[in-house]
């Protein structure tokens, strides 16, 4: 399965195909500065009205800004809304 997988993403890298992540990949989504969704999340690391940081599967997206507040989360994604200065990917563990 994992060999597929990796076919399937070169394939769609080769062919220099438009954003669908591949299934299970995250998705980050920004809506101006005031909304982030992330699809495929792993869970909420580190909740704070100045920093929310997610876990996604190759590390975490760190979500800085004022007044942040997590409106939505399921399973497969979730909302934060605030003031946001700045997402940004930690690869790894994040330490």
């Amino acid at each position: 399965m994992r060999r597929g997988r990796g076919l399937l993403q070169r394939i769609t890298e080769g062919a220099d195909l438009p954003g669908e992540p591949l299934p299970g990949l995250p998705l980050v989504e920004v809506a101006g500065d005031r909304r982030v969704l992330v699809e495929n999340h792993g869970g909420v690391t580190e909740y704070g009205r100045e920093q929310i940081r997610i876990q996604v599967r190759y590390g975490q997206v760190c979500v800085c800004g004022a007044g942040l507040e997590l409106v939505m989360m399921t399973k497969e994604q979730l909302v934060i809304c605030g003031r946001i200065e700045s997402v940004h990917l930690i690869r790894g563990n994040g330490q």
